[in-house]
C-alpha cells in the first residue's frame, strides 16, 4: 500500500482511532492522550516530509513520516534493499507510558439517553484499620449518590469502585441505573481506599500501604451500608444489591461471601476470582481474539517481535529500534530492562482487545496491515501511533516512578501494583507459546515487586494462596450472585465460567469484551448479552417477591424454624404457605441468619 493510500486510510478510519483514544483516556485516567478525531493535512512528496497533523486535546502533535530513497543497509537480519519505512517522530515532550498501560476497570459508558439527574458527592468517615481496635485513626471516604428514583423502602444499588477514580456515568446510565429506575432504588458509587480522592494516609510509604487490601476495602463497604441505612429515611429494611466490574466485581462477589447479612444480591462482571502469579493465559486470549478477525494480523505481530528480538543481538540494531520508537535513551539489553521493553510493546494490543467493541479488532488489524513495509515496519508504525506523544520508557524509569511515595493525582500505579504484589499476582506474561508476543516472563514482575517494595516471591505466593483460600477462588460457596464474562476479554480465564449453583448463574458471552454487559440493554445486543443483562433484574424481582411471600404467611416462625427471624407480624398460615416456605429455605442449615438471607 502506498503512502498516499495509507494516509487516506488513516483519515477514513479516524472514527475508530478517536474512539479507541477516548477509551484509553477514560479508562487509564490519562488526560493528554492524543484524541485522533481529525487529520488536518496529508501531503505526498517523495522529496519532502509528509506531515500528519493530529489534534491532541488543545495541543497539536505532528507525526513526521520521513521518506527515503531505495537504499542498501545492514539491519538486524542482514542486508536487504527496501524503501525506508516511515519513522514516526513525536514532536512533543516525553511522558511516561506507565499509566497508559494500566489495563483496569470497566469501560466508559455511553451518555444517558434521557435527562438523568446529576449525581452528588458525599463523604463518610471510615477507620484506617478495621481489624485493629487499638488503631483509632480515621479518614474520609468519597462516594457519589443519585436518589432520583428513590421511594421509601426502595433498595440500595451500590456500584463498587475499584482501582480508579469514581465518575458520574454509572449513576446516570447503564444496567444498574435501569434497575434503580424500575425498582425505585437509591444509587451509590463508592470510591475504593487509596484511589481518586479517598486516601486513608498522607502518603504511599510501605508502612501506610499495609492498609491497602481487599479485607479493608470490603469492611469499608460494610460500614458504608450500615451508615446509609441508619441515615436515609425509609432505608432501614432496604434490600442491598452491589455491582462491580473487573477488580470491583471480585469485591462484589466477596461481599456476598463475607457479608451476606448486609448484601442481598450481586452482579459480578468480568471478575478474575482466581489469583495467580503467572497469568500467561491473558495473551493467549489476546492472540486468539485478533486471529479470529485476521490471521495475517497475528502473524505480522509475531514476525515483528522476532525481528525486534533479532535486533537485540547487535548494538547497532538496538540503537536503531530505540531511535525508531523515539526513546530518550538506547534500550538496555540486560534484564529486566529487555523484558520490560517487550512487555510495553504488547501493551497496546492488550488494551485494544480487552476493551474491544464493534469492529475495533477488524479496524485495528486493517490499520496495522495498511502501513508500508514488512512486518517490522508495520509494527513500529502501529506502536508509535498507539503511544501518541507518550514515549516509551525504560525499566529504571518505571521502577523510579513506582517508588514515588507522594500521592500523585490521577495515578493508580503504586497503589495497585502493591496490591498485585501482596494479594493477586495477575502478571500477564508471554510464557505461553500459543500467542504472538515474547520475552517478558514472570521474572520481570517478581523483580519489580522486589525493586519497588522489597516484596519477595515468597510474600507474593503467600498472598495469592491466602486470597484463593479465604475467598474460594473460582469455586466459592455463594448464592445470589450473577457472574458474567466475555470470550474476547483476556481476563476471563481467571473467572467462574460455569454455574456455581442454581442461585449463582454464570453467563459467558460470545464475542464480548471486558465488562461489556454493564451498559444498558440495547437492540444491538446479542441474545446472550440480553439474557445476561436481564438475569440480575429477574433475580432481584424474584428475591423481592419471595421475601414478601414469606412476610405474608409468616406465623410463629420462632417455633416452626429455630432461630429464624420474621420481618412482619403473625398472619394466618396455611399448609401451602408452610410448604412454600420450606421449599424456599431449602435443606441447608441457616443458623442465626435472617430468613431473607436464605433465598
Amino acid at each position: 500500500m502506498s503512502y498516499a493510500v495509507t494516509a487516506k486510510y488513516m483519515a477514513t478510519s479516524k472514527s475508530f482511532v478517536a474512539n479507541w483514544a477516548q477509551q484509553y483516556k477514560k479508562i487509564k485516567n490519562v488526560d493528554d492522550l492524543p484524541e485522533r478525531d481529525s487529520i488536518d493535512k496529508v501531503t505526498l512528496n517523495r522529496d519532502l516530509t509528509v506531515s500528519v497533523a493530529i489534534v491532541v486535546a488543545a495541543v497539536t502533535v505532528t507525526l513526521v513520516l520521513v521518506l527515503g530513497e531505495e537504499e542498501t543497509i545492514s539491519f538486524c537480519n542482514g542486508t536487504r534493499i527496501y524503501e525506508k519505512a516511515p519513522e514516526y517522530k513525536i514532536k512533543s515532550g516525553l511522558k511516561s507510558h506507565i499509566e497508559k498501560l494500566q489495563r483496569h476497570g470497566p469501560p466508559p459508558l455511553e451518555g444517558p439517553k434521557t435527562r438523568a439527574t446529576e449525581p452528588s458527592y458525599g463523604w463518610i468517615t471510615q477507620r484506617i484499620d478495621h481489624f485493629d481496635p487499638t488503631n483509632l485513626g480515621t479518614w474520609r471516604m468519597r462516594y457519589m449518590n443519585n436518589s432520583e428514583f428513590y421511594e421509601d423502602g426502595g433498595p440500595m444499588f451500590i456500584f463498587l469502585g475499584g482501582e480508579w477514580e469514581i465518575s458520574r456515568e454509572y449513576l446516570m446510565t447503564g444496567q444498574m441505573y435501569d434497575m434503580a429506575q424500575e425498582h425505585t432504588g437509591y444509587m451509590f458509587y463508592t470510591e475504593h481506599r487509596y484511589y481518586g480522592e479517598s486516601f486513608p494516609t498522607t502518603d504511599l510509604t510501605i508502612e501506610n500501604l499495609q492498609f491497602q487490601s481487599a479485607d479493608q476495602a470490603l469492611a469499608d463497604i460494610a460500614y458504608f451500608i450500615e451508615y446509609q441505612k441508619l441515615t436515609i429515611p425509609g432505608m432501614e429494611n432496604s434490600k442491598v444489591v452491589v455491582v462491580g466490574g473487573s477488580y470491583s466485581a471480585m469485591l462484589a462477589t466477596w461481599m456476598r461471601i463475607k457479608y451476606p447479612h448486609l448484601v442481598d444480591a450481586a452482579l459480578s462482571s468480568s471478575a478474575p476470582l482466581r489469583s495467580v502469579a503467572d497469568f500467561y493465559e491473558y495473551f493467549e486470549v489476546v492472540g486468539n481474539s485478533l486471529k479470529t478477525v485476521s490471521e495475517e494480523c497475528v502473524s505480522t505481530i509475531a514476525e515483528a517481535m522476532t525481528g525486534i528480538d533479532k535486533c537485540f543481538e547487535t548494538a547497532e540494531g538496538v540503537a536503531h529500534v530505540s531511535d525508531l520508537l523515539g526513546m530518550e535513551n538506547s534500550i538496555s539489553t540486560s534484564e529486566p530492562a529487555k523484558s520490560y521493553f517487550f512487555s510495553a510493546l504488547a501493551g497496546p494490543f492488550a488494551q485494544l482487545v480487552q476493551y474491544a467493541s464493534g469492529p475495533d479488532l477488524e479496524d485495528a488489524c486493517s490499520l496495522l496491515l495498511s502501513f508500508e513495509g514488512d512486518a517490522f515496519d508495520k509494527f513500529i508504525a502501529f506502536i508509535n501511533l498507539s503511544y501518541g506523544n507518550s514515549a516509551l520508557t525504560d525499566y529504571e524509569y518505571y521502577v523510579n516512578y513506582l517508588r514515588q511515595t507522594n500521592i500523585i493525582k490521577g495515578s493508580i500505579a503504586r497503589q495497585w501494583y502493591y496490591q498485585t504484589c501482596t494479594e493477586y499476582g495477575f502478571y500477564q506474561t508471554s510464557a505461553s507459546p500459543d500467542q504472538p508476543f515474547k520475552n517478558f516472563e514472570l521474572e520481570l514482575f517478581l523483580k519489580s515487586c522486589e525493586d519497588v517494595y522489597g516484596i519477595s516471591e515468597e510474600v507474593l505466593n503467600t498472598g495469592i494462596e491466602r486470597s484463593n483460600l479465604f475467598f474460594g477462588s473460582v469455586s466459592p460457596e455463594v448464592t445470589k450472585v450473577v457472574s458474567t464474562h466475555g470470550t474476547v476479554d483476556p481476563w476471563h480465564p481467571l473467572g467462574v465460567l460455569e454455574d456455581l449453583n442454581p442461585e449463582a448463574p454464570v453467563f459467558v458471552i460470545q464475542g464480548a469484551s471486558h465488562c461489556a454487559d454493564l451498559s444498558s440493554l440495547r437492540d444491538a445486543d446479542s441474545d446472550e448479552m440480553k439474557l445476561a443483562k436481564t438475569k440480575l433484574d429477574q433475580d432481584y424481582t424474584a428475591l423481592h417477591h419471595a421475601t414478601n411471600t414469606i412476610d405474608k404467611y409468616c406465623i410463629d416462625c420462632e417455633e416452626m424454624y429455630t432461630n429464624l427471624v420474621c420481618r412482619s407480624g403473625k398472619v394466618k398460615t396455611s399448609t401451602e404457605a408452610t410448604f412454600h416456605m420450606e421449599h424456599l429455605i431449602s435443606s441447608r442449615s441457616v443458623g442465626n441468619e435472617k430468613i431473607e438471607e436464605s433465598f
